[in-house]
């Protein structure tokens, strides 16, 4: 093997490192892309639905009922009752 064999054999394999490095680059982009979507994903599949909300809010506004209704019968308009002859 001549000095230029050996040569034109670095030079290709050189050329295909960095032919690697090119497409690690790309590669690495990609992984950090699909690292931003899997916890976009993660944060939006906590978020709660619509008909999750609604049925809080339904909840929320009976209980609020149920405190006032039973405020009103049980302790609300007392008045003294007092004995006639």
């Amino acid at each position: 093997m001549t000095r230029d064999d050996v040569l034109t054999q670095i030079e290709m394999r050189l050329d295909a490192i960095e032919a690697e490095i090119r497409q690690l680059s790309k590669m690495v982009d990609f992984a950090t892309l699909r690292a931003d979507v899997a916890r976009i994903d993660g944060k939006l599949s906590n978020i709660p639905t619509m008909w999750q909300l609604f049925t809080m809010v339904v909840s929320t506004w009976a209980a609020g009922a149920a405190v006032v209704f039973t405020i009103l019968r049980f302790g609300g308009n007392q008045q003294c009752q007092t004995s006639r002859p």
